[in-house]
């Protein structure tokens, strides 16, 4: 592997993940100031680059596993986003948090980064179940995380704004026992 070729973990065929990189800290920052993320985490604002970094690079633990999430489909792969699992090891769930440049949405990139992470942790870290919250008007998310292995679990009435209105935040989770596969982490042990 060249200084220039992304060490990706886990591959699927149109999405990659790999570690969070040093060097992509601008582009991470960038991704996160798209308008459709502010909007989508119900920001009021856009975060400083050391925000962005406190988070990603010097923050975080083994409790916190993060990824670069990679566009397999070009001549090589490009970062487009991140993804990370903030785990509650005692009790063996995680929430689900992603980030991803709105150019690469409706490619099913974010729906296999999605279902790569949840093979990550069922596979390695072992969580019993994932979960995450969605605002209710967000229904092309929704829908990827129902592709990935995700079911809906109930709602948080007015509990959130979107684009200027009360809206539901969706709570949704995964288990085990409903992971849709086929897993890439087993098949690097066959």
């Amino acid at each position: 592997m060249s200084e220039d070729t992304p060490w990706i973990w886990l591959r699927g065929d149109v999405a990659g993940l790999g570690p969070i990189r040093d060097d992509l800290l601008e582009t991470y920052w960038r991704l996160d100031q798209q308008i459709s993320t502010i909007v989508g985490y119900n920001r009021q604002s856009p975060q400083p680059l050391r925000t962005t970094r406190a988070i990603l690079i010097d923050g975080g633990s083994s409790d916190e596993p993060r990824f670069t999430i990679y566009d397999l489909t070009q001549a090589a792969p490009v970062p487009v986003g991140v993804a990370k699992l903030a785990m509650d090891t005692a009790r063996s769930n995680a929430e689900y948090i992603v980030s991803m440049d709105p150019e690469h949405h409706g490619r099913g990139i974010g729906t296999e980064a999605t279902r790569l992470v949840l093979d990550w942790a069922f596979h390695v870290a072992n969580m019993a179940c994932v979960w995450l919250t969605v605002l209710e008007p967000n229904a092309g998310a929704i829908r990827a995380y129902e592709k990935a292995g995700f079911s809906r679990q109930g709602i948080r009435r007015d509990s959130s704004m979107w684009l200027g209105q009360r809206v539901n935040e969706v709570y949704m989770d995964a288990v085990p026992a409903e992971f849709p596969g086929p897993s890439m982490v087993k098949q690097k042990f066959q």
